[in-house]
């Protein structure tokens, strides 16, 4: 059963992050579990993801210089 959080309290990063990593692991396990999804197939998309994300950033630092 979920805990019900008061509003009033804060949450930091850290237990956010924390929350995070947790509930990913439990859906990988789960995956892997059922036969859903390989390990090698969630490597394999990782690596993938990774890769496109550091394109991304690369794209992202380039400096556009404007001729006029």
């Amino acid at each position: 059963m979920a805990e019900r959080i008061n509003q009033q309290t804060p949450i930091t990063a850290d237990e956010v992050l924390r929350t995070e990593i947790i509930v990913n692991q439990a859906l990988i396990d789960i995956l892997i579990a059922k036969q859903i999804i390989s390990e090698e197939e969630l490597v394999n998309s990782i690596r993938k993801i990774k890769l496109e994300q550091e394109q991304i950033l690369k794209d992202s630092n380039k400096i556009i210089s404007l001729k006029r």
